[in-house]
């Protein structure tokens, strides 16, 4: 059950990780944001950048995530636990909120929290 657990908590890490990426790599806007933004170049150049930033922090945490399954030694303790929980939780419960409030897919952040919170739970019953 330990090794399930720190496999989930693994590819929890390395999905938001890449779901970060994608938002710092992406070259143009998503046209739901485009629509937002209208036809104002600077308007689209600060969200663009925006959501940069925000592709970042949430590599970040998912490297942070990846990393702390990965060298915790024999087992989660429970402040490694909860340290995965507030890192994932409020980055990827406030993404699914605000995606879904400009109309993205607001489910994948959402599935990662998901995932993120089967792994703790997994990892604190083992």
């Amino acid at each position: 059950m330990a090794l399930a657990a720190r496999l989930i908590l693994m590819l929890s890490g390395a999905l938001i990780a890449l779901g970060g990426l994608y938002d710092v790599l992406t070259p143009r806007l998503p046209l739901n944001l485009l629509a937002i933004c209208g036809v104002s170049h600077r308007t689209q150049a600060l969200v663009r950048e925006l959501l940069r930033a925000l592709g970042a922090a949430l590599a970040s945490i998912g490297v942070a995530v990846f990393l702390l399954a990965l060298f915790s030694g024999p087992a989660l303790t429970g402040g490694q636990l909860a340290l995965i929980l507030l890192l994932v939780l409020p980055a990827e419960g406030v993404n699914a909120f605000c995606m879904r409030r400009v109309g993205s897919p607001w489910q994948i952040p959402l599935a990662f929290a998901g995932l993120t919170l089967l792994g703790v739970l997994l990892a604190s019953i083992a």
